[in-house]
């Protein structure tokens, strides 16, 4: 139905929800104490997926734990411009995480593939603060590869445009 519609599919990586019983029984569904499966083995069903929809779905796929980082940049990558690594998510929403991503996206990957940074937060005053976080991460690499020679300052300006507007405005057809 996605397919059909046009509508871009996200994959969150390694989930594992409610571990913790007390939070699930007294709070309800999807409440916290949830945490991310190092040992996961989703690869050969995604590529099925991935090969399965080829070229006819867009898919981004996000990481939550690092350890995965590079198989999903790998996928993503193989499957050309109708899969994108997502932004750092969930345990590695933080400054840190953003920041190893992005390093090591730009080292593997384009970083104008990237899917850029989106949220589906339901605390609507995080919006603000997770993006400025975002923003503020990309600017601190972008500008550390731009002191280290790796790319010119205009190319960096650029490159944060498309990353932050242009590409995902795209790549979401909005």
């Amino acid at each position: 139905m996605n397919s059909r519609s046009g509508w871009v599919m996200q994959l969150h990586m390694g989930a594992v929800r409610d571990v913790r019983d007390f939070l699930s029984r007294t709070i309800g569904p999807d409440s916290g104490g949830d945490v991310s499966d190092l040992f996961q083995s989703h690869e050969a069903k995604l590529i099925r997926f991935l090969n399965r929809f080829d070229g006819r779905l867009k898919v981004v796929l996000y990481c939550l734990d690092q350890a995965h980082q590079a198989t999903l940049a790998a996928l993503s990558r193989a499957f050309g411009s109708t899969v994108r690594l997502g932004s750092a998510w969930w345990l590695c929403d933080t400054p840190i995480g953003m920041k190893r991503q992005l390093e090591y996206i730009g080292s593997v990957d384009l970083l104008s593939a990237f899917a850029g940074m989106v949220s589906d937060s339901r605390k609507l005053l995080s919006y603000g603060s997770r993006f400025e976080m975002f923003r503020r991460i990309l600017s601190s690499t972008l500008g550390g590869m731009v002191e280290a020679g790796q790319m010119p300052e205009p190319v960096a300006m650029k490159l944060a445009k498309t990353m932050c507007y242009d590409g995902p405005l795209a790549f979401f057809g909005l």
